[in-house]
């Protein structure tokens, strides 16, 4: 409460016609949305209220299962869900962490043409076969977007494109081009690609800016330790009132809280193996069920209460055999006691790379799943001797983040000043070649010139440009790539792209022409070149020449300057002037010429080394349109399909002995009931399996021709007493006010009189008559008045009797004068006026004095208004 309290203390909202920006934190096993909005930051729910979103895409027949839905279908349909896709996107084959994850991977995936992976799932188009098709960690990603941007405009009230996602600090260039692909598939605008770290550090700095320490005086070192699902980051953050700078970040790819999971499932698979000779591996059921409760039991354990041992139990867990067994807290602390050590190895590099020492670092703040387990928050605190913090919510902190930066990036908010200053883990070199294979060199501002140059350094700010100067006389490529390859994953390229720029203009001199070339890494560590120009030196002069020439030249119409007249006088020179033009003249010195820069723009083609094409990216969106479009007809089918089976199970209650047993004849029921029964067999039959919509809103019609009619006498017969009751009301209160004496009504004459009382008599007389008719009127039949009628007919008597009982009294009559009081008035009044002129007339002034123009009393004149500052920007 007083998180969000704080929040919304620096966040003020502008306007709000467009959804709220939201923030997005892609985790390997839920992802959980946040929304930046008037309350302040708010984590949401999905459609079955949970704030964690499982990211999984389930395919395996005509429907798709995104996200929740897919959790839902899972133990059915394990081969044909994809799970953690974080490890998936951006990735290549040949990435030896990527093979040790497909091992493990119920789904299938395989290598595709370009050296991509690819991903198999049974999926049947509307009309075809359901059959396995092959699709990108890209286009799967993409899918769950749409999910997610469901909840989001679910909340929003409207179209919400605009978000922040996060992604982790180690992900490389080729990793964060795949996120953008996928959000570009499912239609989102990302404002940003936030690092897992620095979007936590937000979430903890923004709200506290005011009690940091000024700019002037040593910032606040907060670390923060993440440990994830499926890897662990360390960053250390250096704080101000008005900005926070990332110093270093650390990284473990391969550790997070899936690995604690799978140490204690293989020794409970060891267990398994020597009780009922079962290789529980091997079934990926088995290990999912397993799994689930081990997850359940850690988090027990992780308790900061102690419970000794737990049971863990599992029926049918392989071949109709049952597991049972026991955890305590000793077995899991040494089964995962090399872990927890490993763990603090990025602590160590991060601490190592900020040059800080541990009494420089203020405090420690812990985030992530899995640091709830208290070995991993001992350990740190035994290592760095600072007990770990957690001020912030572990599994919400990213995303809220990520939101904080949307609401700062969005113009429909204002966000008190706060400057983020993000870094790269990764030094990146670029080194480059010619078409005549020469090799000149490159200078960097602010760095050397050889060849394969780190143009940006480990723990660079991000974002940042760099310009690069060279020498060229044709065309040339700048590749670029990561300087230090053991910092990426196994097996991986370093490659990160490569830059052509063409049309190089010859120099003047007939020598190489100097290119400026600009490199930048954007906000979302993404590098790309932003602009190329030739640089030639030439002298002002020869820039001015035509522009002087255009001046110099007299237009036809011009006329010869006049000489000035004799009768002119002239100037006299002073002093120092004639003294100044007695003096010799000096020798004039030459002047140097002045220089000035002519920029030519050169075309610049940036082509990564692994990203999907324009046109492949043209092409998923189609195909997710046409999957999202077949998602939103299936869902309409089970809609209809639905309501014609509750409409069944209703009705036949209903009719059978429920309230609308006596409203319904006996020759009625003895054809609905049966077609009730015939209707409900056909909707499990093959046949209902195949139908389509129309099919069921027919059936669902054919119902109604009975259930209906039945079911209005029932409403009428329950409304038309009260109807009938707030009738008569109104009758006796216009009938009490036509006959009222009061004298409040008096001056309502005797024909508005008339009027209102014979409204409300024609009015009561209808009113006995449908009562009267309706009582003999047997309730399986129509009934004589529905009660829309009735409440017209008291609505009517309202818009007819009110505005004639309301009107008001006339205004009373003036006094009647005499003629000679009128005369007697008019005498004195022309009396009085004449004084007034006398006193008021103007007096002479002394002699000597000024008569003031156009002045006005000081209370006459008009108030100046004075600007006020309202706060807002």
């Amino acid at each position: 409460m007083l998180q969000s309290q704080l929040e919304m203390g620096c966040v003020c909202v502008l306007q709000s016609r467009m959804g709220f920006p939201w923030g997005l934190d892609f985790g390997n096993q839920n992802c959980v949305i946040a929304i930046a909005r008037k309350g302040g930051i708010d984590v949401i729910d999905n459609e079955a209220s949970s704030r964690k979103t499982p990211c999984m895409v389930g395919l395996g027949g005509k429907e798709r299962s995104l996200g929740q839905a897919a959790v839902a279908k899972i133990n059915s349909n394990i081969k044909n869900t994809a799970s953690e896709l974080k490890r998936l996107i951006g990735r290549r084959w040949v990435d030896a962490d990527l093979q040790a994850d497909i091992a493990k991977f119920p789904f299938k995936v395989s290598e595709g043409n370009d050296g991509s992976i690819l991903v198999h799932l049974q999926y049947e188009k509307d009309g075809g076969e359901c059959e396995m098709k092959a699709y990108t960690p890209e286009q799967l990603l993409a899918m769950l977007f749409v999910n997610l941007m469901h909840t989001a405009e679910g909340h929003n009230k409207g179209p919400s494109p605009d978000c922040v996602i996060s992604v982790p600090c180690w992900f490389t260039d080729a990793e964060r081009r795949a996120v953008l692909d996928a959000a570009t598939i499912a239609g989102l605008n990302v404002l940003r690609l936030m690092n897992e770290t620095a979007a936590a550090a937000l979430c903890w700095g923004l709200p506290k800016s005011l009690e940091l320490p000024d700019d002037s005086a040593p910032p606040k070192n907060v670390l923060f330790f993440d440990m994830g699902h499926s890897s662990t980051q360390a960053c250390i953050v250096a704080f101000t009132k008005s900005k926070m700078t990332v110093l270093a970040s650390a990284f473990d790819r391969n550790l997070g809280g899936r690995d604690f999971d799978w140490a204690v499932l293989e020794h409970f698979a060891a267990e398994w193996k020597a009780s009922k000779k079962l290789n529980l591996l091997d079934s990926p059921k088995a290990v999912l069920r397993m799994m689930a409760a081990i997850d359940k039991v850690k988090q027990q354990l992780s308790g900061y209460a102690a419970y000794g041992k737990l049971p863990i139990n599992v029926e049918c867990l392989q071949e109709d055999h049952d597991f049972s067994s026991m955890l305590d807290t000793d077995i899991f602390a040494s089964l995962v006691k090399g872990l927890v050590e490993k763990s603090l190895e990025s602590i160590k590099k991060v601490i190592s790379d900020s040059k800080l020492t541990f009494d420089q670092i203020d405090s420690v703040e812990v985030v992530g799943s899995a640091t709830r387990s208290p070995l991993i928050v001992n350990a740190i605190k035994d290592f760095i001797g600072k007990e770990p913090q957690r001020t912030m919510n572990s599994e919400e902190a990213v995303s809220k983040g990520c939101a904080l930066m949307g609401a700062m990036i969005s113009p429909n908010f204002r966000v008190r000043e706060f400057q983020v200053l993000d870094s790269t883990p990764y030094a990146i070199s670029l080194s480059w070649t010619s078409s005549t294979g020469g090799d000149q060199a490159m200078e960097v501002e602010g760095g050397g010139s050889a060849k394969g140059n780190v143009v940006f350094s480990e723990h660079n700010v991000l974002p940042s440009s760099k310009m690069l100067t060279f020498m060229r006389s044709n065309a040339f490529d700048i590749s670029a790539s990561y300087a230090d390859q053991s910092a990426l994953t196994r097996g991986s390229s370093p490659i990160i792209g490569n830059f052509s720029i063409t049309n190089i203009p010859a120099a003047a001199d007939g020598g190489p022409s100097k290119v400026k070339v600009k490199v930048r890494l954007d906000m979302n560590g993404v590098l790309a070149v932003e602009s190329a120009q030739a640089v030639e030196e030439v002298d002002a002069e020869e820039e001015e020449k035509p522009a002087q020439a255009a001046a110099d030249t007299p237009m036809p119409d011009a006329k010869p300057a006049e000489a000035p007249s004799d009768d002119t006088p002239a100037s006299e020179p002073s002093g120092q002037n004639i003294a100044e033009q007695e003096k010799p003249a000096a020798p004039a010195e030459s002047e140097p010429k002045k220089k000035k820069l002519r920029k030519h723009n050169l075309p610049v083609v940036n082509k990564a080394a692994f990203q999907l094409s324009r046109e492949l990216i043209d092409q998923f969106k189609n195909e997710e349109f046409e999957m999202a479009t077949q998602d939103r007809l299936i869902k309409a089918l089970h809609e209809a399909k639905n309501d014609l089976e509750a409409y069944i199970y209703q009705m036949r209650d209903r009719v059978s002995g429920g309230n609308l047993s006596e409203f319904m004849s006996e020759a009625d029921k003895q054809a609905f009931l049966p077609l009730l029964e015939s209707m409900e067999n056909w909707l499990y039959d093959e046949e209902a399996e195949a139908a389509n919509k129309s099919t069921f809103v027919a059936k669902l019609d054919e119902l109604k021709k009975f259930g209906d009619p039945a079911d209005l006498r029932y409403r009428e017969d329950d409304e038309r007493g009260l109807a009938f009751s707030e009738l008569k009301k109104v009758i006796d209160e216009y009938a009490n006010l036509a006959a009222t004496q009061d004298p409040a009504y008096e001056h309502i004459s005797v024909d508005d009189r008339s009027k209102v009382k014979s409204t409300v008599d024609e009015a009561a007389a209808w009113m006995e008559s449908m009562q009267a008719q309706q009582a003999v009127k047997p309730k399986t039949e129509q009934p004589v008045v529905l009660c829309r009628d009735i409440n017209a007919k008291r609505e009517m008597i309202v818009s007819t009797c009110k505005p004639i009982m309301n009107k008001p009294k006339p205004a009373p009559p003036k006094p009647k004068v005499s003629p000679a009081a009128a005369v007697h008035a008019s005498d004195g009044k022309q009396a009085e006026e004449k004084k007034e002129e006398t006193s008021d007339s103007p007096k002479p002034e002394a002699a000597g004095s000024e008569t003031p123009k156009d002045e006005q009393p000081a209370e006459a004149k008009e108030p100046q208004g004075e600007s006020m500052d309202t706060g807002l920007d």
